[in-house]
Formats: structure tokens, sequence, C-alpha cells
């Protein structure tokens, strides 16, 4: 992807997904941009461009509980916007929409090419317990300086995370109408049809990554 070296800083610790094994857990999600205007939404990728009214949200769920970490980069590999990262808990078939409340990642400024990368980790993990102490005080900017040192942290942890990479144009296409055995109905933006997956074990997170229309 155009940023990847940009985030990870040339680091090997990202490698690229395979074929999405069913019988093992995975994750899958998309991202959407919201018109706050009228509720409407549409897949990330196919809106392109900021604009009035716009703010970007990302919808996610699991066939087993795990952790999600959510993070937006610019072509420069600084965080899009300011917009600070999420880490969240999620159940196995519960769907979870991010950013949670009160932060809201407005989109009406362009800024050029952003990438918005998804990990899913096993509960417990080695790699997901420093993530989630730094994204919790990077709830709370304390200056300049401090938050550009955690975005830093941020970006070094990402590229040292063992995971399988399922690029939005690469990763397996994920199964719209079923996660982890049970049938949903669609209510609003069907993000599922938009989504990606990627399988996620103790051993090695899983990894997607979600670019706007050029």
């Amino acid at each position: 992807m155009l940023l990847l070296a940009a985030v990870l800083g040339g680091t090997g610790g990202i490698a690229f997904a395979q074929s999405l094994d069913k019988s093992k857990p995975y994750g899958r999600a998309a991202v959407g941009v919201v018109n706050t205007a009228n509720g409407d939404e549409a897949a990330f990728q196919a809106i392109g461009r900021p604009g009035p009214n716009k703010k970007v949200v990302a919808h996610c769920d699991a066939t087993a509980k795990c952790e999600v970490l959510v993070a937006a980069f610019s072509k420069g590999g600084q965080l899009a916007y300011g917009w600070p990262p999420q880490f969240v808990e999620v159940a196995a078939g519960k769907e979870m929409q991010l950013p949670t409340a009160p932060v809201t990642w407005s989109w009406q400024k362009d800024t050029g090419t952003i990438e918005v990368y998804v990990l899913f980790f096993a509960p417990g993990s080695k790699d997901s317990a420093e993530l989630r102490t730094l994204v919790a005080a990077m709830q709370s900017p304390k200056s300049d300086t401090v938050t550009k040192l955690q975005m830093n942290k941020l970006r070094e942890l990402i590229g040292r995370a063992e995971a399988d990479k399922g690029a939005s144009d690469r990763g397996a296409k994920a199964d719209t109408t079923e996660v982890g055995g049970v049938f949903r109905m669609v209510v609003g933006f069907p993000w599922r049809d938009s989504a990606r997956a990627v399988n996620f074990s103790p051993d090695k997170s899983g990894a997607l990554i979600f670019a706007n229309a050029k």
C-alpha cells in the first residue's frame, strides 16, 4: 500500500495475508463515511475525498473474542487529522463502531490520501498490552512534543506486530450475511458488503488496511 513504508518505517513485522480460513478465528472490518447532516453512509473507498458534514467511522466484528486497534495515517505516516487511535475489546459476534464517543473523526478538509489500519489481536496477546496502554494515553494529548513521540511509538508497535496483512484490495472478502454462524439483519449502511476479513491467533495478529479512493 502507498503509506505502508512510511507507517512501518521499513520494518518487516507484517506479512501479506493468505486466504481466509473460516475454521479459525477471524475478524472483519469496513470503513465508512457518514454525512452528519442526514445520516447517510457510504464506503470509505468509494467516497474518495472529504467534504462538509463528513466523518469517518470503522465497523468491525469477529468470530471469537478479540481486541481491535484502529488508527488512521496520512501519506507521510502522521496521524491523519490528529485523530486519536482506538483500542477496544470485541465480544464474539458483536458489532462495534469506532471511534467511540466522545471522539469523532471529522473529515472535512482535504490533506491527501489516508489509510485506516484495523488490527485484530487475540485477548492477552504479547502485542496488544503495550498498544492498549499507549492508545489510552493518546486520548488526552499533553503537548505536541508528547503526541509526536506517542505517534512514533504507535507506528513502531504496529510495525512490530506479528501480523497477517490483508490490504483493502487484496484481503479476503468477508461473508456479508453471517459471522460465527449467526445471520444478521442489515439496518442502515450494509458495511459487510464492503468488509474484508483476516484470521488472527495468540501468536499472530490480523491486519487490514483501507485507503480512500484516489
